[in-house]
Parts: structure tokens; sequence; C-alpha cells
């Protein structure tokens, strides 16, 4: 039988040294008692947290996983992003904790893996980036060096892959909308269910215990196929004190439509972004689109591209996923990464990975922070900031064509769109292409191994990655090629003699019209 608790009654039992797998989703009011707790007892302490995906708050306030923020609490993190939750990572860098980053992929398979007290989870993914113990192994600052490795390289006949090890979890910490009265937890009104039932039953598997928030309890037991984590893998249930410690993000309080509760009319919700380099970068991207193909787009800049596809009308046509599981609909944008609008179905995040690693998407559409003259791409650490690697590394290296989309130069960058042109007003204190990245978390020559269609578009120039390089393929009206692409770069990119234009539509303020190429396009 379940025990249903208070958050702070919850944490008590965690004992000190535990590893505790947390599923990164809005679970405020057992993750608030964290501190509450620490900071009136100095318990639990010496821990190990382990997550997949950033939740936010995008900053140092005491929301997502910023909660697990206090020295001494937290020995060792083994997270998959750490961009979002800025108190942790400002730990980090202070090198008050060892710090891990592995795929995002790849933790939320590794719960499969412990589950079933396997050797680790094998694959190729992470191999020719920092997750490669040829380079850093995923240890991200000087204090875990001396650590134990997490990561091997290991060879099956003559291919290379990478094992990531397995270890002992004693928490779990999931979350969902209502419990029954055997325990059984179901998610009808999240916007999405991560890793729950996986994490949950490789922490069943170590002898752990599992702590689910819920929204409510029901008094009759659950229709079976409602269940999404069974019973038998959960200890104690605490019910969320208020609504507002129970959202569907840490940035929208409720939207049903992110649940299919309500069907959302995006005709009238939609509005299209102003023309500027963004949509610039945008627009190009939405012209590999075709129909009926699978594609993921990444945080940031590129969550534009299914703004673009609606507004030309065809978004109906288009399957959009998130890796966090939502499939399907308008996925939304900026810091509310994750969800999305009328959504057709949802999948467990490792389910979704499984299907990413193995080639089904067709096109991912993800961000750029710097590439270099080799082609390869980092997101994950810029100077001492620690981002982390997320899912890029599992989505880079297995769709079919990749669009990197970002804008040329960082610092200041100011670029107007006037009369069919692009108008450098300020250029960028930095460059974006360099010599060499300072951390690999897309490997240029893993790409070109494996014969991966791989594009960077920004809002003055294309390129595309050849077996010699990176080949400018195209350049935006109004743009000098020595003066604002090459004399912009720390390396000279192969150079045609004739580079051609981007296509004219991209910079006018009426859409673009593309929609009887899309579905004249074959497949």
């Amino acid at each position: 039988m379940i025990s249903i608790l208070t958050s702070d009654e919850a944490v008590r039992l965690i004992p000190n040294g535990a590893t505790v797998a947390v599923n990164p989703l809005p679970i405020e009011d057992v993750f608030s008692a964290f501190g509450r707790v620490f900071e009136a007892t100095g318990a639990p302490n010496g821990l190990t947290i382990v997550w997949t995906a950033g939740i936010g708050p995008f900053s140092e306030e005491r929301k997502g996983m910023n909660h697990f923020a206090y020295p001494g609490m937290v020995k060792r993190l083994i997270g998959g992003h750490y961009g979002l939750n800025h108190l942790l990572g400002k730990m980090v860098a202070l090198e008050q904790v060892e710090a891990y980053n592995l795929p995002q992929g790849a933790i939320s398979q590794l719960y499969r893996e412990i589950a079933a007290k396997r050797t680790g989870l094998i694959t190729k993914v992470g191999l020719g980036t920092f997750v490669d113990p040829r380079q850093d192994g995923g240890k991200v600052n000087e204090r875990t060096k001396s650590s134990e490795d997490l990561v091997e390289l290991i060879q099956i006949g003559k291919q290379e892959l990478l094992r990531y090890k397995t270890f002992q979890l004693d928490i779990g910490i999931i979350r969902g909308t209502s419990v029954d009265p055997q325990g059984n937890l179901t998610n009808e009104d999240d916007a999405f269910s991560m890793e729950a039932l996986e994490l949950a039953m490789a922490v069943k598997n170590c002898g752990g215990k599992v702590i689910a928030q819920v929204a409510r309890l029901l008094d009759e037991p659950a229709n079976p196929h409602h269940v999404c984590v069974p019973g038998i893998f959960i200890d104690y249930v605490v019910v969320a004190s208020s609504k507002e410690l129970h959202p569907h993000t840490l940035f929208v309080q409720e939207d049903p439509s992110y649940t299919g509760k309500v069907r959302a009319s995006l005709d009238a919700e939609f509005r299209p972004v102003p023309l500027c380099a963004e949509k610039v970068i945008c627009r190009r991207a939405a012209m590999e689109l075709r129909p009926d193909t699978n594609v993921n787009l990444g945080v940031g800049i590129p969550m534009g591209v299914a703004g673009v596809a609606f507004e030309e009308g065809m978004l109906h046509r288009i399957t959009f996923n998130t890796e966090v599981g939502a499939i399907g609909g308008l996925p939304e944008g900026g810091r509310n990464f994750g969800p999305a609008k009328n959504p057709t179905a949802f999948m467990s995040q490792a389910q979704m990975f499984d299907f990413y690693d193995g080639g089904g998407l067709d096109l991912a559409c993800i961000g750029l922070a710097q590439a270099d003259v080799n082609g390869n791409v980092n997101v994950s650490k810029l100077g001492p900031r620690l981002i982390g690697c997320g899912g890029f590394i599992n989505i880079t290296q297995s769709s079919k064509e990749c669009i990197f989309c970002g804008e040329f130069r960082a610092g200041g960058l100011d670029v107007a769109v006037e009369n069919g042109a692009v108008v450098i007003r300020r250029e960028g204190k930095t460059s974006k292409f360099l010599h060499a990245v300072q951390q690999i978390t897309f490997s240029g020559e893993f790409a070109r191994t494996q014969g991966l269609r791989i594009l960077f578009v920004t809002e003055r120039c294309v390129f595309r990655l050849t077996p010699d390089g990176l080949l400018l393929s195209e350049v935006a009206p109004g743009i000098d090629i020595e003066r604002d692409i090459v004399g912009q770069m720390e390396f000279k990119p192969i150079v045609p003699a004739d580079v051609p234009l981007m296509d004219p539509r991209i910079f006018r303020d009426e859409a673009m019209g593309i929609s009887a190429e899309f579905f004249g396009s074959a497949h």
C-alpha cells in the first residue's frame, strides 16, 4: 500500500548519500521541500541528483532544478541539460560539486538498463563529442576529472561504440495527474510524461523508493488503460498543496490544449512573427520541409520553423515532435519549450529517443552557438557557462538531415530586412565560426562518415558541410561575401566562383507562398 505524505515528510525519509533520480517536470511541492528540510536539519546531504532535460526557470529563482542547488546537499550531478537552471550551473562553475553532462536520450534509456540489471547502454550516440572518453567523458569541471568514468569506449566487431555505465538509484521523484486507491498513477492532465515509468522501474529494481506528486486522489480504481505508472512501482504520494505547485510548465500554469482536453483554434491564436533576422533563418530552414515527414525542432530560433509552416499552410502535413514525448500539433517556443498545442499523441522520452537513434527523424532544425573549420558544432559550453547537450547529440547524430539555425555572429548584432535585402546595422562582437569550437557537441567527422546532409543556415548565408569543409552555398541579397561573411569568420570557407542568392521570397513581408512547391515535392 502507498503512503500519503506531505512533501516535507517525504523528503525527510531520504537518506544521506542517496542517489536521487528526478523526472524533470514541475514537481514544485516536492522539489521545494528539499531546500526547506535541508536548511532546517542539514539533511538529506551528500546526494547525487540525476535528471535528463532542463525545465527552467532560466534564472536563479528557486524553481525547477534550482531547488537542489545547495552546497552540501548535493555532492554530484548527472544531468542532460544545465543551462536553464542558473544556480546549478553556478555550482558547477565554482567547483562545488562533481558534474557530468550526458546526452538526454542516453540517460532516459539508461533507466531501462538499470531496471533490467544489464551492464549499461551500448550506443553510437556521443562518439566524437565531448562525451567520448577520448575527449572529456562527459566530465564538465575540474573537480570531476579525477572521479570515476561513467562512459567507456568499446568495440564490437569493427564498430566503435560507447557504453554508458549503470549505477545504483535509491530514490525516484515523478509526477502525474491522479493516483487511485491501489497507487496507480495517471497523467491525463499532464503536458507530457517524460520517462516516469522507466525511472520508477529502475529505482524499484534497485531496492529504492519512489515518490509521486499528484494533483488529486481518486476514490475508485483508475481505468487500467489510463495508468502510466502502476502502483507496484510507487511508495509515497504527495498531493500538491496548491495548483501553483503543480503547473503544466514553469511558465504556463494551465493550458488544456497541451493535454488534449480541448482543441485550440490555431487560426485564432497564431500571430505571424514580423520579418526579422530570425524569421529569415526559419523561412530558409522551412524550405527543406517535405510532406509526411517527422521533424524535430530545437529550443530557440529553430522553434520558429513551426510558425512558418503554419503560416504557409503546411503544418497539417508535417509531424513536428519534441524529444520530451509530444507528437504532432504546433510546438511551443521560447522559454516554454516542450509541450505542443493540439498534440496528436504522447510517448515516453526513452521511447522517443529509440525512434530518433534508429534514424526515424527525417529532419532536425537545431541551434547553433559555435561552428568550426571541421564542421563541429558547440552548443553545450560557452566560456565558463555550462549549458549542457540535452537531446542535441542524439538528434544531430541520427537525423537524416540536420539544419543548424542561428545568427551569423553574437554579441549585440543588429540586423534588419529592408526592401528585400539584409542590412547589417551593427555587427556582432563575437564570431560564431571559429578555428576550433570550445566543446564538440556535434562532430562533423562523425556526420561525414554517416553520410548525413548538414546545412548551416544564418540570416546572411547558408553553408553546406562537405568532405572538404564548409561550402558557402547561398548568400542573402545585400550581403557582401568578403566583408560580411569571410571577413567575419576565423577560417575561410570554400567559396565557389558563383554563389547563388537565397530565395528572394524569404526577404518579403508577405507569406512566401511556398505551399505549391511543398505539396508538389516528391517524398
